[in-house]
């Protein structure tokens, strides 16, 4: 049986018709990612490195630290069903808290505001909801990283020749960043509140933490549950909300009129 290895942002992002595809065709769209984007992603992350009192004074004491923006695969790990599968990806942010506990946090450049408009209110938890199982994903993953050095040496992308060097500094980098046991999720949202203009333009971000329930048997229910899509001989229909599922559609329509 097919070990797949799961990233934990398609939990969030990934419509499961558009997953089956990538994980069992090997076949996904070109995505492009803004330079500005990528900017400003690197500047929250620096500058909420430290004190975690910084992202929200009533957090319990604790450091941020990087998670050195390198992607890094979980031990194998087993489902519900007892089936092998595997977490690769990299987080933007861990906190070792001083009782010895960590915690996963994501930073989320999304409008938001503090206000008691019911709709909102709705809105935002939802969307609070879509980025759980990317948190708990991660926290799983930076609790059980693959140690063993040969699997490190065939996934490493040094030549051959570099490669016992290559593996050393990953398992000193794995020691720095790995977890036992989470005590908090949580999203940071950020978003522009003001710009200024003079000889260079100034922005001003507020930001906003909300904490995400840590339920990680639930978290493995659902990761069962989309095992069993992935395993499945045939893939489940495409989602109306996916603007990549309603592409390809169009496009087979498109062709076929021709």
């Amino acid at each position: 049986m097919k070990t797949f290895v799961i990233s934990p942002s398609e939990l969030s992002y990934v419509c499961n018709h558009c997953s089956y595809i990538k994980k069992n065709y090997d076949i996904e769209p070109d995505s492009i990612s803004a330079g500005v984007t990528q900017t400003l992603d690197s500047f929250e992350k620096k500058y909420f490195m430290g004190d975690v009192k910084k992202i929200d004074p009533n957090i319990k004491s604790g450091q941020v630290i990087d998670p050195l923006n390198i992607s890094f695969y979980s031990k194998e790990l087993k489902d519900n069903k007892n089936r092998a599968y595997r977490i690769k990806g990299k987080g933007d942010a861990i906190i070792k808290f001083d009782d010895n506990t960590n915690g996963i946090i994501d930073y989320k450049t999304s409008k938001f505001k503090d206000n008691k408009n019911k709709k909102y209110i709705v809105e935002f938890n939802k969307k609070i909801l879509e980025y759980s199982p990317q948190l708990h994903a991660y926290s799983l993953l930076y609790s059980n990283l693959e140690t063993d050095e040969k699997f490190l040496a065939e996934h490493s992308k040094a030549k051959d020749e570099n490669k016992s060097e290559s593996v050393k500094k990953t398992l000193k980098k794995i020691r720095s960043i790995s977890i036992n046991k989470t005590s908090l999720l949580g999203l940071v949202f950020i978003y522009p509140e003001k710009v200024k203009s003079s000889k260079k333009f100034i922005v001003d971000f507020d930001h906003k933490f909300e904490e995400v329930e840590l339920d990680m048997k639930n978290f493995k229910n659902q990761l069962t549950k989309y095992l069993d899509i992935l395993h499945n001989k045939k893939p489940p229909k495409p989602s109306d909300d996916c603007k990549t599922c309603n592409y390809f559609l169009r496009a087979g329509e498109i062709q076929d009129e021709k």
